[in-house]
Order: structure tokens, then sequence, then C-alpha cells
């Protein structure tokens, strides 16, 4: 795919230069994640209507969608569209997912299914908290009008009790309101049971801080640790928060974004003891700069990842960033890998200009410089169509101790109004590091819950950039 060339000299503010500091911590480390399929979009068996369904298409948003009003299911095995943010756990090729089903402003809902092989292909199991259960558009040509219902779905088990936690993105409400919170007592079939076929909001999160949603949970640490996404809307320009105009996104130039982005990111660390209430442990530092405008810095961090336990006491985190190029927050620009010992100081070995996947690749003008973003291949290889516009949401699981399959989210194009045909697409790769993983978010650690113990030492240390 050929780069596209563009010039940010009068949308982006000057700096004084450009660093890659990633690039450098990846040369003196190695190669320590490496691609063993090429990415392949997912399909699932049964569920809700899907975009390939028949009469999907541009011109007619909604073509299908209802059939003498009613909504239609899928029929058969379909690409996993519009389905996005995979909350994905188990191990081997035994997964079970949950996901984020989002018809672009007609429907929200939370979706189970279960996988055989790693996650190329899903069975359904349960769709629950729907936000337009049984409504149906006017007519193909227009959409319903509103899809803002639960999303960013994930699930934590607290004291023996599983909690599953969303984003509520009603007006008034979104990034602002703590996480959705309904406690599961899953059933064979039905793991999201007893969570109703209807949207409602029986408790929310305390103590989190503008909750975007939980990027990860740390395993075999007591109490529950979390690390999750602060989002504060407009943040950069307005209240005790406003920044500087030249740390402010100037106009993209890119992506048809209307405006820039003036939100601001935070990963923060936060524990549960009873998965409702939680006490804030203040943010992380070194995975994004809320101040940074070049096109190879990280100002956005993503709502999802995954936290491996790594032997030697360290952590690793695959996750998902972005920055001002997008003009959006979402974090979509490439998927990511950093290093810590103590969860709370970090640093990123794969990152925005040599990641582990990246949307289509950009050649700018920055600073009177060319820079192409990536400046490398990215570990998955070249980026393919149905995630050239948007790649994130990753979510990782065990195959083995240096092997497993990752599953994430792409668009063909950055926003769903470019292309209502192909946009919310699950993906899926098998991935091998050279590092020992012990445990990832979401499972029980295989060789026992004695917690983390940051001491033990390691000579593979990635702590300087």
């Amino acid at each position: 795919m050929k780069n596209r060339v563009l010039s940010l000299a009068v949308s982006l503010p000057i700096v004084a230069m450009l660093t890659l500091p990633a690039l450098s911590a990846r040369a003196q480390s190695g190669e320590i994640w490496k691609a063993e399929s090429i990415p392949a979009q997912s399909q699932i068996t049964g569920g809700p209507w899907t975009l390939e369904q028949t009469g999907s298409s541009n011109a007619a948003p909604s073509a299908g969608y209802c059939v003498g009003g009613v909504p239609q299911l899928n029929p058969g095995t379909e690409r996993m569209a519009p389905y996005y943010f995979p909350f994905v756990t188990g191990s081997g090729s035994k997964l079970h997912g949950i996901f984020d089903y989002r018809p672009r402003t007609s429907n929200e809902a939370v979706v189970a299914a279960s996988s055989k092989d790693g996650g190329l292909t899903w069975q359904f199991e349960q769709e629950v908290l729907e936000l337009n259960k049984g409504v149906c558009p006017a007519s193909d040509l227009v959409d319903i009008g509103n899809d803002a219902g639960l999303g960013h779905g994930y699930v934590l088990k607290v004291q023996g009790q599983a909690f599953l936690y969303n984003l509520d993105r009603s007006v008034g409400n979104v990034d602002v309101a703590g996480l959705v919170v309904h406690q599961l007592t899953p059933q064979a079939g039905a793991p999201l049971s007893p969570a109703p076929a209807n949207l409602d909001v029986p408790q929310r999160t305390v103590g989190l801080l503008n909750p975007d949603g939980i990027i990860a949970e740390a395993p075999g640490v007591f109490p529950k640790t979390i690390l999750y996404l602060q989002k504060q809307v407009n943040g950069d320009r307005t209240g005790t928060t406003a920044l500087p105009v030249a740390q402010q996104c100037g106009t993209p130039v890119i992506f048809k974004e209307p405006a820039a982005s003036h939100d601001i990111v935070t990963p923060r660390l936060a524990t549960t003891e009873d998965g409702v209430n939680f006490t804030d442990l203040g943010p992380v530092n070194g995975l994004n700069d809320s101040t940074a405008v070049g096109p190879t810095d990280i100002r956005y961090v993503g709502p999802r990842g995954t936290l491996l336990r790594l032997e030697g006491g360290k952590w690793g985190l695959i996750f998902s960033g972005g920055n001002c190029l997008d003009g959006d927050s979402d974090a979509f620009h490439f998927l990511g890998y950093a290093e810590s010992r103590d969860l709370k100081s970090w640093t990123v070995i794969y990152g925005i200009q040599n990641p582990i996947a990246s949307i289509a690749p950009l050649t700018v003008v920055f600073n009177g410089s060319s820079v192409t973003v990536p400046a490398t291949k990215p570990v998955v290889g070249n980026t393919l169509g149905w995630f050239e516009g948007r790649v994130y949401s990753p979510s990782f699981t065990l195959s083995g101790e240096h092997s497993g399959f990752l599953n994430f989210a792409g668009y063909h194009t950055p926003r769903p109004n470019d292309d209502r045909s192909d946009y919310r697409n699950i993906g899926n790769v098998r991935l091998h590091t050279s590092r020992e993983v012990i445990a990832v978010s979401g499972d029980e650690d295989r060789r026992g819950s004695g917690g983390h113990d940051g001491d033990d030492d390691d000579d593979n240390d990635h702590d300087d950039h």
C-alpha cells in the first residue's frame, strides 16, 4: 500500500525536533514480538445482524437490518462486523469473548461468544443490554439515530464474584459518571446472565476518575488491581487542565475530521476489594504525553489492552495508541508494547514508529522535514485493508509460555460514516514473544497467585529509553 504524503506545517504547532526513543529501546533489546500468522478477519456464527448480510451497502446504511419491521439475525456464518472492543479470555485455542456490538447510529449491545480456534471463528452465545431492542429504522436509507448505549465491556472477578463493567455513552454520563456495573452469575451458554436483554443501569463504580473503560487487570495481585483510562473531554483547552496552544493538537489534515481533538487521556491505577468501590492510585507515566503534538509522539492511549506478568518480576502491556494525526482521542493509530517493574513507570518498546500493528502508513511534512509513520514494518506485517483506518482494543491470550493469540478491532476507514459497509471488524493474529509469560489479564496465575515481587532481577532490562 502506498504511503499518503501530507503537509502538517500549518496544522500542527511547531516543536524543536523529532525524537524516536522507542526505536532506540528496541534496537538495544532485540526482537521481543514476532508474528506467527498473517492477521485475519474473524467470523461469527449466529447472533444479531451483520454488515455482510444481503442488502447491506454504503448507499443504504440500514439495508437488511430489518425485514417487515423485524430486526434480522445472522442466519449463518458471516464476517464479524459491526463488532469491536473484544475482551477475550481463555487459553490455547479455546477462548471466550465479550464484544461491543454497534451498528452505526442504530443500536449497541454486549455480545458473548466462544471460539475453538483461537479467535478465527466464533459461536454466538448471548446478547444483553441492547439499547434499541426490537426497534427498526423508518427505511433502509436511514438509521435509527442512536447508538449511545453501553460499550467497552470488561469482566473482572473479585473475591469469587464476576462483574461486567461498561462505559455509559448517554449524554451527560459518558466519561463523567462511573462505569455501569452488573454482577454476573454465568451459566452454560449464557456467560452474561443475569444481565437483562434491555439496557439498564443498576449501579456504577465509585472512585474511578472520569473512567472511559478498564484497560486491563494485573494478574496475581491482591487486592485486585486494574489499569484504567481517565478521559477528560475537551480538557486541554478548558478549566484547570487547559494547556498552552503550542501543546494542543492543531486541526487535522487527514481522515476528514472537522476539528482537532482536545481530550486529555490518562492511564491510571486503582484497586478494589468488592468490585464496585475503587481506590485510585494515581496516574502511570511513560505510556503517553498529553502535551505532545508531533507525528511520532504518543498522545493518546486506548481503554483496552492486556497486562502480562513476566518471568523475573516484570510487567508487559499490549496497548493501543494515537496522536494528533488522528483528530480523535480514541487511540486507534497503532498497537504497541511497553514494560515496567512496578506498574507505574513504563517504557514503550514498540511504539508508533515500530508498532506491533498500524493503520496505513503516512508520510507527512513536519517542521520542514519529511517523516514517515511508521518508520519500520509492523510486527504483524503490512497493513491490511480491513484495519487501514483504525486498529485498536488489543486483547491477548496465552497458548504457551511464549505464544498466544491477539484479537483486536479494525476499521477499513477511520470513521464508520466514510464506509458504512465495512467498519468495526474483529481480527486475529498469532504472536510469539521472547519473554516468558506467567499470566495475562483475565487468567489465573499458572504458577500460583502469590502476588508481584518487584525486587526480582532480570538480565534483559528495558527501563532506560
